[in-house]
């Protein structure tokens, strides 16, 4: 069958290759931006799923002589390339060996095009420029190799018209993907500026209403932490505005490397900071309460390249229960808080819920 009198197959191999690797793009940017700096398992992964969808387009192939064979099977291989980098560039190179014959003239003749892609790292330069030097001298080497193994005279058509199907269907599918691209990007950057606090960088109230609210829908308890900088107004009425700022961005991070990873933090307004901790046994929110407190009270703090100052903080500990209003179990938290300050400040106070917390055990799995 020649590519002349089968321009359905074209059609059929240009959504395959572009439905699989936009499918797996999709889901492995779930929960960040897939890219060469993705997760090594993601690169593999995306390698593999284009080597199972190579398998189909070798199935409509341009019989040039009896060992050499055109298909779509390269687009795949060089987008992966591009996107996966050479993790995902190699595993769609072994996956293409190990289901279709090992290194048969025509997987020899594809390695001869990817080793130099996968040497000259092409995925740090990608650009629409990097992309169409790229194909054009891939075709051009892809024509002078078949000129020189068969005779043109009778398939110089379906050669050429196979080079230009070929290489438009990987312009569309480049394009799609980067189009794809943009949008995740924007969507994680839009995400990120909604949740995430643009003075300190960690969670801000929204994303804090967010995470209480499926602690509530998911009825899981928890701890809960309020914290509240002792004489911060005095900061800013020594040191100024931007000083107080750059404290806060820096008790930010030290909060935020003070808890466990399955903890939460965030800023909660103003100089006040909120953690709701994965466990609700109060002698762990207590411990964690104490060491936040005394890694505030012990770092010294930079409020521009020549002033420092200590602060500390004052803690309010309570925990959430699931049959609880949210708003409830932040009131009695701040009360927990407003006791801590007019007691002194720079100490942790337990609320009156703490006895209660062996009522979440029938929760705690459900």
């Amino acid at each position: 069958m020649t590519y002349v009198a089968s321009i359905p197959a074209l059609y059929s191999d240009a959504c395959i290759t572009y439905a699989t690797l936009s499918v797996s793009y999709f889901a492995l940017s779930k929960k960040a931006p897939f890219s060469y700096h993705s997760e090594r398992w993601k690169r593999l992964l995306f390698g593999l799923i284009a080597g199972l969808a190579i398998l189909f387009l070798n199935q409509n192939q341009l019989v040039l002589i009896d060992n050499v064979h055109y298909s779509f099977a390269m687009i795949p291989m060089i987008l992966v390339t591009f996107y996966g980098g050479a993790i995902s560039g190699v595993a769609c190179y072994l996956m293409l060996l190990a289901l279709s014959g090992g290194f048969t003239v025509d997987n020899l003749f594809i390695g001869s095009i990817i080793i130099p892609l996968l040497l000259s790292r092409i995925w740090l330069r990608k650009s629409n420029r990097v992309f169409y030097l790229t194909i054009g001298v891939i075709a051009l080497y892809r024509i002078a190799v078949v000129w020189f193994l068969v005779d043109m005279r009778t398939l110089w058509l379906d050669v050429l018209l196979y080079q230009a199907i070929s290489a438009l269907c990987l312009a569309i599918c480049y394009h799609a993907l980067n189009f794809k691209e943009r949008h995740i990007h924007a969507y994680f950057s839009m995400r990120d500026k909604a949740t995430t606090d643009s003075l300190t960088h960690i969670s801000n109230r929204a994303s804090v209403d967010y995470r209480l609210m499926l602690q509530h829908a998911e009825r899981r308890p928890c701890g809960l932490m309020i914290l509240d900088l002792d004489n911060f107004k005095r900061i800013n009425d020594t040191y100024g505005h931007l000083a107080g700022d750059l404290l806060l961005t820096q008790v930010g991070q030290l909060l935020q490397n003070s808890v466990r990873s399955e903890d939460f933090v965030g800023r909660y307004g103003g100089e006040e900071f909120i953690v709701i901790t994965a466990s609700y046994d109060p002698a762990v929110i207590g411990e964690v309460a104490e060491r936040i407190r005394r890694s505030v009270e012990s770092r010294v703090f930079l409020l521009d390249e020549d002033r420092e100052t200590q602060i500390t903080v004052s803690v309010g500990a309570s925990l959430y229960l699931p049959g609880m209003a949210v708003d409830k179990a932040i009131e009695v938290t701040d009360e927990a808080l407003y006791t801590a300050k007019r007691n002194g400040k720079n100490q942790v106070v337990c609320s009156r819920l703490m006895p209660l917390s062996p009522l979440g055990a029938g929760f705690r799995h459900q």
